[in-house]
This record gives structure tokens, C-alpha cells and sequence, in this order.
């Protein structure tokens, strides 16, 4: 790989004479996604190797020698992982964003190039292979309904449920929680966005409600999928429901630069991140408050790690429609960041200095909204130098904010009651500032 990542050359080498042959070579524009070189398979007569080199993530069936023998999946959609490839049938097991960006589910694709859905229920689906690939533990979840484990066998058929979860759904339902909606609108920029939301249980259509986003959108990512583990803290978006037992409706967004919509969609952030990304977080909020039942005044932010530093990009982006935001870990100068990651979406500081240059720190003066700003002070990923610094251009800039530092924590700030801590922070602090 080069460093731009926009290159990544596949040899073979003999360890005896050193001879290296060049096989594959494997370019697009922008950059190589870090899955390709994750989800590259090399058996015993060929190399799968995924490419997003049409626009949308599809495989490549290669032989040893470096000759591409076919395609795999040719729609407008990405396929998502890869379980494997049996030889000596030629089959190769997938998932796939087939039916929408949301959904997925599990396909075979055989040799003479047709393919076969083995998953018949939407959400999502992932799959554990048997090494024969003869059978296939399905795993299967929706926005509403925890996982459900099956044994098939390699044509779909379900032969057995080993789990399915009926207790956790037993006790779920005394909690009388309410239910994620879904839902899609256009920016005015001319870009088709989807969501969900969850509403309080006892929602009136004739009171005007305070609302929180949630949202991570880092690159390739995806919050607004159709799963149990969806939503800021997973278990069925057990902490957005909380947040609306608390009189809140939670939304959350998917903006530019996320997964499951092809390469365009996700590349379109190249070596600006941070901009685009804010700019769909404030058309999310402008959409919401028109509806007659949002009180438009009372509209907060939060995310964590990247959705952190968008939650500080989106509440400085200049248009005001936040009243209060939550950035827990973020970045805050993609300078002080790991340079494999940032360079893939940003390339170096000094190629790219305008890129580098808007962020939170830069930004620091439009910043208007009541900001509580948590981090761990053992951050092993983001470290606590971004919010030392962001902390220290709010203070020239003469913004007000709170800060809270949790001991010896590293980037998911958990252990004993730390967790627990956290998000009652969280949680009061819009309770506080929208309510």
C-alpha cells in the first residue's frame, strides 16, 4: 500500500530466490477501504478480493496467477462482508446491502454467476460458515427484536432455532418501551438522508417536545441500520429509550460520508472531514423542528469518539440550531490523530493544509451551544491532548463550557460504575439545558 492508500499492489513471492510477481493491483480514486484489505481471501487456487472500483463494494475473483476470472454482485449496492469461498463448487458466501442501505443479508453467489439469497427476514443478517461450508449459524436482529440464532444449512434452509431470546423479549415488554421509526428526508443541499427516531411512550402529536441527535458519522460507518445493536449504547437502543422516558424524542441520522450507500456517498468527506458531515447534522435538526410537534428551541447533539468531534463541528458550524451538545473523546485537530487513519481521508498536513485547518480548535469562536466535553484521561485512542486543547481555545474565545475527566479510563470510558456515571452525566446535562 502507498501512502496516499489510494494503491495496494498484491505479490507473490518466492522465499527461496526473493522473485517477487506482481499479481494484483488494485487502485481507485481517493482511497483503498481498510476492508479490502481486511476481506482479501488468498486459498489454495484463487484470491477474492473485494473493490469498490465500480462505486459500490463487489468482489473479484482472481487465480494465482493474478488473472481476474469473474465478478461478484453487480447492482447498486455494497457488499458488506465475506465469509468465504468453497473451492472445489465455486461458491462464494457473502452479506450484502442488497435490498436497502440498512438491511442485510446472506447470498451465495455460484459459479456460473448466478446468486441466491439464504436469508429471508429483513434486518440483519450475519452468518458463522462451517468450514465445508455445508451449514451456516444465522444471526438475525431488527430495530425492535433481539438476536435470534438458527442453524441452516448451505441453501437457506432453517433446521434448528438454537437461540431465540424469548426471555430478554419477555422482560422487555413489562418495560413498556417504545418503538424506533423510521423515517427519510431530502437537505436542501439536494441529498437524501434516512433516520429513525424514538418517541416517548405516552406521545401527544399536540405538545411541542425537546429533542436529541445522536450520531457518529465517521467514515464507512452506519447507525441507522435495521439492528438490535443500533443506537449509541446497543441493547435495542435501551439508552435512547431511557432518554425518552425522560419526555425527550432521540433521533439519529445518518449523514455523508457513512456506509451502505456506495463510494460516492462515504468518499464524498475526502480531505475535508468534519465539513459536510456537520453541515447534515444541522439539516437533520432544521427538518426535525418543522415538524409541529418539536419544539425547535430546544434541539441538542451528542456523539462520541468521531461523533464527538462532529457534535463540536456541528454546534460551531455557524447556523445556531443547537442548544446544547455532549462531546464525549472526540478529536478535536486531525493533526494529533493516528496518522493510517487520517491520512487515508485527509493525506498530510502539508498537502492538505485548508482540510486540516477547519476543525473544532479552528472553529472554537462560532461555538454556540451550552457543551459538556468528557474524556478519559488514559485515552489510548484519541488522546486527551485534543480536549486539553479545544478546552484551552474555548477559554480564549471566551466560551463558556464544562469539562469532565475520568481517571485512568481509556477510550471507552468503562469499568466499575464509570459507565453509569457517564451517561447520567449525559443525560442530566440535557435534561438541564432542553428541558
Amino acid at each position: 500500500m502507498n501512502r496516499h492508500q489510494d494503491a495496494l499492489h498484491l505479490y507473490a513471492v518466492n522465499p527461496r530466490s526473493t522473485v517477487a510477481q506482481l499479481l494484483i493491483k488494485e487502485s481507485v480514486p481517493r482511497y483503498v477501504k481498510e476492508e479490502v484489505i481486511e476481506g482479501t481471501i488468498i486459498g489454495k487456487n484463487h484470491i477474492l478480493l473485494p473493490s469498490d472500483r465500480d462505486g459500490y463494494m463487489h468482489l473479484y475473483l482472481y487465480n494465482m496467477n493474478g488473472q481476474m476470472l469473474r465478478k461478484i454482485g453487480g447492482g447498486n449496492y455494497d457488499i458488506t462482508h465475506i465469509y468465504g469461498m468453497d473451492e472445489n463448487s465455486g461458491d462464494v458466501y457473502y452479506q450484502a446491502a442488497a435490498l436497502n442501505p440498512h438491511d442485510r443479508q446472506v447470498f451465495v453467489a455460484h459459479r456460473n454467476g448466478k446468486s441466491e439469497r439464504l436469508t429471508d427476514r429483513e434486518g440483519v443478517n450475519n452468518a458463522i460458515f462451517s468450514t465445508d461450508y455445508q451449514y451456516f449459524i444465522n444471526i438475525w436482529s431488527d430495530y425492535n427484536t433481539p438476536y435470534v440464532f438458527t442453524l441452516c444449512n448451505n441453501k437457506g434452509k432453517t433446521l434448528e432455532t438454537l437461540v431465540d431470546n424469548r426471555q430478554l423479549r419477555n422482560k422487555l415488554a413489562s418495560y413498556n418501551l417504545g418503538k424506533r421509526e423510521t423515517f427519510s428526508f431530502t437537505t436542501s443541499e439536494g441529498v437524501k438522508l434516512d433516520g429513525w427516531m424514538v418517541k416517548p411512550v405516552d406521545f401527544d402529536a399536540a405538545k411541542k417536545y425537546p429533542v436529541i441527535l445522536y450520531q457518529y458519522s465517521g467514515p464507512g460507518s452506519q447507525q441507522v441500520m435495521n439492528a438490535w445493536n443500533s443506537g449509541s449504547m446497543g441493547g435495542g437502543g435501551s439508552f435512547e429509550h431511557y432518554l425518552a422516558q425522560q419526555g425527550f424524542i432521540v433521533v439519529c441520522v445518518d449523514g455523508r460520508g457513512t456506509g451502505g450507500r456506495g463510494a460516492e456517498f462515504e468518499k464524498c468527506t475526502y480531505l475535508k472531514l468534519g465539513a459536510l458531515e456537520s453541515r447534515d447534522q444541522v439539516e437533520t435538526a432544521l427538518y426535525i423542528a418543522s415538524r409541529p410537534y418539536i419544539d425547535k428551541s430546544r434541539i441538542g447533539l451528542w456523539g462520541w469518539s468521531f461523533g464527538g468531534f462532529n457534535t463540536l463541528m456541528s454546534i460551531s458550524e455557524g447556523r445556531g440550531v443547537f442548544k446544547a451538545g455532549v462531546a464525549v473523546a472526540p478529536p478535536t485537530d486531525w493533526r494529533y490523530y493516528d496518522s493510517i487513519y487520517t491520512e487515508r481521508y485527509m493525506r498530510t498536513p502539508k498537502e492538505n493544509p485548508d482540510g486540516y485547518g477547519d476543525n473544532p480548535i479552528t472553529r472554537a469562536g462560532k461555538m454556540n451551544a451550552a457543551l459538556l466535553i468528557c474524556h478519559g484521561t488514559a485515552d489510548d485512542n484519541v488522546h486527551p491532548q485534543n480536549t486539553f486543547e479545544y478546552a484551552e481555545a474555548l477559554v480564549q474565545a471566551d466560551k463558556d463550557f464544562r469539562e469532565l475527566y475520568y481517571t485512568n479510563r481509556n477510550h471507552g470510558i468503562r469499568g466499575g460504575n464509570t459507565r453509569n456515571h457517564l451517561l447520567r452525566q449525559i443525560a442530566n446535562f440535557f435534561i438541564e439545558h432542553l428541558k
